[in-house]
């Protein structure tokens, strides 16, 4: 199968949804089948490129300033750039389909392709393409809300990775069929040390992009009181790291000053994949007091490295925490981190849990096996 893949992120750009077309990707590719990516061009990536698994990556030129997030100009850019370029590879190639990630930008794209061409194509949500999760878009998803409703009325198939993710959705459009395929993790890269040192300071663990919906704003204040209660329990005391950065750092620490807590928070900013790696591996516990989500990859890679979960009880929660942590209101999260900071045994116990799901549920093969699956019953049905 010839597949075309368009998104306007794909590492080193982007974030949970650039992983999963990596990682997508490369399974398509081992599985046989052929894979180009239609995707943005960034400063010092090659304009063409062939990884070592057979996936061919096309970048166009468009308006991007930072690796992590783009704005909606920036998104329009690289729709008005990839649109010809997509055209061109439709004709010459003759793709069997098309997978797009998202319904915003690359969505308009597909539904061309498949007006023009007659190639199916398979929508992959991301979160933010779904009006309503964004703040920062309230007044664009006012514009797009009749184009997304085409688009995802033409598509052959639309993929949320999570529950949570497909009802929000359907609370914007609920006329359309919704599969759900989760998230994988490499589980070979981001796996527990065989032994572990015992610190004197419980290390609790943050990694994500710093903007508002994540939520440390409310954990942070917290932190004091939560070091005092495990104090109490003669326990060790605490110490939350948080990976990453963004636009919300500044006020982040600023709270962090006006609590007076900078002795218990370290913002450790953003670090490469190996660097993070490491933090998961020696951290103690992992938290994730997000508002919203889709299927959180950072939760999926803690997992992977052994360690217990506290997450609030967003989009995806219902499929990682299982036996392997705790999902709590934001108001309550505190409680919920004493009661893990204060038992080393339900620590060991949901850390083993999280890694044993991740080998039975959560392997990017197994998520890439059944995309492939859809994708071939569309196109059954196309014959």
């Amino acid at each position: 199968m010839k597949i075309l893949i368009i998104s306007h992120e794909y590492p080193p750009l982007g974030g949970g949804g650039a992983n999963a077309c990596f990682f997508l990707a490369r399974q398509f590719a081992q599985s046989g089948n052929d894979v180009d990516i239609l995707t943005a061009m960034y400063e010092g990536l090659p304009k063409t490129e062939k990884t070592e698994t057979g996936v061919k990556i096309y970048r166009v030129k468009c308006k991007r300033k930072n690796k992590e997030k783009s704005s909606f100009a920036e998104m329009l850019s690289f729709l008005c750039s990839a649109w010809r370029k997509a055209e061109k590879m439709a004709r010459e190639n003759h793709y069997d389909k098309c997978l797009t990630f998202f319904g915003i930008p690359s969505g308009p794209i597909a539904l061309h392709l498949k007006r023009k061409y007659g190639l199916p194509y398979v929508v992959r949500f991301g979160g933010g393409d779904i009006p309503g999760a964004q703040k920062r878009f309230k007044y664009v998803y006012a514009v797009v809300s009749p184009i997304l409703r085409t688009i995802w009325r033409e598509a052959d198939a639309l993929i949320a990775n999570s529950e949570g993710l497909k009802k929000r959705a359907q609370r914007f459009e609920k006329r359309y069929e919704i599969s759900i395929i989760e998230n994988g993790v490499d589980d070979q890269f981001f796996c527990p040390l065989e032994e572990k040192a015992e610190g004197d300071i419980l290390k609790i663990l943050f990694v994500s992009r710093l903007i508002e919906g994540k939520g440390l704003q409310f954990v942070i204040p917290k932190v004091k009181d939560i070091n005092a209660q495990v104090a109490q329990k003669g326990k060790k005391g605490i110490e939350l790291l948080i990976v990453g950065d963004g636009p919300y750092r500044t006020i982040l620490e600023k709270i962090t000053k006006e609590n007076e807590v900078e002795d218990l928070v370290r913002f450790e900013g953003r670090k490469n994949k190996d660097e993070v790696r490491e933090y998961y591996r020696n951290a103690d516990l992992f938290i994730l007091p997000s508002l919203s989500e889709g299927m959180p990859n950072v939760v999926l890679e803690a997992m992977a490295t052994g360690l217990p979960i506290v997450m609030t009880p967003c989009e995806g929660s219902k499929e990682l925490i299982n036996g392997n942590g705790i999902i709590s209101k934001v108001e309550e999260f505190d409680k919920a981190l004493v009661e893990m900071c204060i038992s080393d045994d339900k620590r060991k116990i949901m850390g083993q849990t999280s890694r044993k799901l991740v080998e039975e549920h959560f392997r990017w093969k197994v998520s890439a096996q059944k995309y492939l699956f859809l994708m071939n019953e569309i196109l059954k049905d196309h014959e």
